[in-house]
Formats: structure tokens, C-alpha cells, sequence
């Protein structure tokens, strides 16, 4: 027989920016009520990550703490309930920094993908759905490139292709998984705009 607590964990509205690591702790704290233990050494030279919406206490500690080598574990003695800040292990502190790695070339594909297409006004027009197949070797040029699907215009499909195989990024991290896929939206369902990309 399982038995589940009959308390729900309250909820607070939090609006953290990134900031130094002890700073957004603090504000946890003040919005919380909840305490966050940790050393001054331990956090110094440490950045959060930003927090924002209505949490659990717990939730909106673990967002915080991402991307800064830490965990947290709860303690409780008695009435008294806290967080304890400690090291990541090796092994998980590892992993971070490889997801962090593929995020940012991630984002750097997107945008030179998008510069790309934004620069022919045959694939500009932003009315038009493809979904994007490709490859990047290892001096950072996109080949094999593919649609997986017909955008309705033969003519642009081909110029579409074409785009994609003069593209180049720089180097993959030599653990990314291949092929890419990017999904290009027309604007009107949420895509991005050639106007956004044209921006400093």
C-alpha cells in the first residue's frame, strides 16, 4: 500500500534575473521562505541561471542552480527544512558542460541557417512550412543537405537545397549526433522573421 502526503508543496511567484550565484540565492530565500546553505567559496565566481514564474521552492532552486556545476539536497531537522548547496560529481558536472557545448552550436546553426535563407528573397518570403535535413563536416561546411517534404514550389525547394549547401559554421563538438533537422515555420505560426534577423 503506497501513501501519499496529503500537503501540496506551496507555490511562489518568482522573477530572478541571471545574477551572481550568492545574490540569487538570497532573493530565493526572500521569496521563499526556504533557506539555501552553502559556503562563500563554493559559489564564488558563480553565475545563476534566471528564474521566472509561479514554483515550488524545489523547482525553482534546481533551474537556478543549471548550469553551475551544483545540486542541492534537502535536509530536515525537526520543523526546520533547508537545502544544502555541494558539488556536482565529475561525471554529471561532465555532462553539463557537454549539453551547454551542443546547446550553444545549436543556436549558432539556427542563426546561420536563418541569415542564410533571409538573404535570397526566394526563401524569405516566410510563407512557406519545410522541415530541414542536414550535415556538418568537420571544417564546418553543411552538406547532404535535404527536404523532407515539398514546401509547394519545386523552384524553391531546389533554391532551398542549394542555400543550405553554402552555409558554413563553424567546427561541431566532435560528440554531436548527425543528421540536423530544423524546422522552418511560416511566420505567421510563430516562425521567425527576416525583420528580427536583419537586427544588431
Amino acid at each position: 500500500m503506497t501513501l501519499h502526503s496529503s500537503s501540496v508543496e506551496p507555490q511562489f511567484d518568482f522573477d530572478l534575473p541571471a545574477q551572481p550565484l550568492a545574490s540569487a540565492l538570497n532573493r530565493f530565500a526572500d521569496v521563499s521562505g526556504r533557506a539555501a546553505l552553502f559556503s562563500s567559496t563554493l559559489v564564488a565566481g558563480r553565475s545563476a541561471s534566471p528564474v521566472r514564474g509561479r514554483l515550488t521552492p524545489r523547482d525553482a532552486l534546481l533551474r537556478l542552480l543549471e548550469g553551475t556545476g551544483l545540486a542541492m539536497e534537502e535536509v530536515s531537522a525537526g520543523r526546520v527544512n533547508a537545502f544544502v548547496l555541494k558539488p556536482l560529481g565529475a561525471q554529471a558536472e561532465a555532462a553539463a558542460s557537454v549539453r551547454a557545448r551542443l546547446e550553444r552550436y545549436d543556436g549558432l546553426v539556427q542563426a546561420r541557417v536563418w541569415d542564410a535563407l533571409c538573404a535570397d528573397p526566394r526563401t524569405a518570403q516566410g510563407d512557406y512550412r519545410s522541415l530541414l535535413r542536414f550535415r556538418v563536416d568537420a571544417a564546418g561546411r553543411v552538406h547532404r543537405a535535404q527536404l523532407l517534404g515539398s514546401t509547394g514550389d519545386t523552384r524553391r525547394d531546389a533554391v532551398l537545397v542549394a542555400t543550405l549547401e553554402r552555409v558554413r559554421i563553424d567546427r561541431p563538438p566532435p560528440d554531436m549526433k548527425q543528421p540536423l533537422a530544423m524546422l522552418i515555420l511560416p511566420a505567421q505560426a510563430g516562425g521567425p522573421s527576416c525583420e528580427d534577423a536583419a537586427r544588431p
